[in-house]
């Protein structure tokens, strides 16, 4: 699969989480579609809603979805904001969340709580290699669901961890929200492309915000929200514009005439490229296959968590059970390498081309691999051996 993908030779990237690389057929669609709209571009802009509508369809059927629930957004944070800010909360209610979500959305939670004086509320994971070693699906859903009280109003998870790549045994998790009358909000920015998505069994959870351009190796800035129908009609729009209130002429063509669909359009000027390519993108993942493709990521997941702790055996903060096993996977660097932090990220790649993230885990820096289908066994070793000298050094 590594031949579909330009890849610098001079660089190992192993940084997936952040960004992929798109396959050369999305790279040359962006450039088709950039090309052809800028021949007449007055004339293009008119014959994106249609277009749009059908990606959104195409996308719906993809990931099990009926494409009147979706909607397309530029990354998840802004997808995410959609809900978070125009979902009605009960006064004095309660937000939960955990502390290994990514730090853009827990800034979105702090933001709704404090703009309606409700509370924000942490719930610990573990990461610790004693407890990650143990721990199970039904453990780990026992331990969110434990924690919900009556002044609950609405959890935040995420389906990957970012920290360390935790699937999180969603569909536990959502039956017993929805039993107690819990929105359940999922941060999926790791999940489209890394674990298999179908909304037609995740119909307990309230929203849903997945990147394209993570796993699934999409254009950059391609995103999308998926809302349970039951919560369309108490949506609040943070937001107006053309298709608020009656659908002009040229938006008809988007969302068969359902006025909820059209609100929730990206109505404005806009460089539509991406969103047209994510065509290509699941043409790619067709051609490839979704099995195949997810193999892979976990042949490489695991190459690395060995690599790493038998040869410099550092301390792994991802779980070991296959069902928790997400795509990214974290470790404790030494002392002499973690206290360089965000640095140990950009000296990696000046000094010895190596792409990799350096995030703070609950106060503590990590390394983070994310290893995707152009990535070789031996990139890993040659990793492994770099960190190793350094480790020394």
């Amino acid at each position: 699969m590594r031949a579909h993908f330009d890849l610098d030779p001079k660089l190992i990237y192993l940084n997936s989480g952040t960004h992929s690389v798109c396959p050369r057929p999305v790279q040359d669609a962006l450039t088709r579609y950039q090309k052809s709209f800028d021949r007449n571009p007055t004339l293009e802009l008119f014959k994106t809603w249609g277009r749009l509508w059908e990606i959104q369809k195409e996308l719906s059927s993809f990931f099990g979805a009926d494409p009147h629930d979706l909607f397309l957004r530029p990354n998840v944070t802004a997808a995410l904001n959609v809900f978070m800010l125009g979902i009605p909360l009960p006064a004095r209610s309660e937000i939960l969340t955990t502390d290994l979500e990514y730090g853009a959305i827990v800034n979105l939670c702090r933001f709704r709580a404090e703009q309606d004086g409700l509370s924000l509320r942490t719930i610990h994971l573990p990461t610790s290699l004693e407890e990650t070693r143990k721990l199970t699906p039904a453990e780990l859903a026992e331990r969110i669901v434990s924690s919900l009280k009556p002044e609950t109003s609405l959890l935040l998870l995420s389906h990957v961890m970012t920290a360390n790549g935790m699937v999180m045994p969603l569909e536990a998790i959502a039956r017993e929200t929805r039993r107690r009358g819990i929105l359940l909000v999922v941060d999926g920015a790791h999940g489209p492309g890394s674990v298999r998505l179908d909304f037609s069994k995740l119909q307990d959870v309230d929203f849903y915000g997945g990147n394209l351009h993570k796993w699934m190796m999409g254009p950059k800035g391609t995103s999308f929200g998926w809302i349970a129908p039951r919560n369309r009609e108490r949506l609040r729009l943070t937001q107006a514009g053309w298709t608020n209130y009656e659908v002009p002429a040229p938006f008809q063509a988007f969302g068969e005439g359902r006025l909820a669909t059209a609100q929730l359009l990206m109505s404005a000027c806009h460089d539509w490229a991406p969103f047209l390519a994510i065509h290509d993108t699941l043409e790619f993942w067709r051609a490839q296959g979704p099995e195949r493709i997810m193999k892979r990521l976990g042949e490489l997941r695991q190459k690395a968590e060995d690599l790493f702790t038998a040869e410099l055996r550092w301390p792994c903060l991802s779980p070991s059970h296959p069902d928790l096993k997400g795509p990214l996977i974290s470790f404790y660097p030494p002392d002499n390498l973690a206290k360089l932090g965000y640095e140990l990220m950009f000296r990696l790649e000046r000094e010895h081309g190596l792409q990799v993230a350096t995030p703070p885990v609950q106060g503590r820096t990590t390394l983070r691999l994310s290893p995707a289908i152009y990535n070789t066994e031996d990139e890993l070793v040659h990793a492994a051996g770099i960190l190793g000298r350094m480790t020394e050094g």
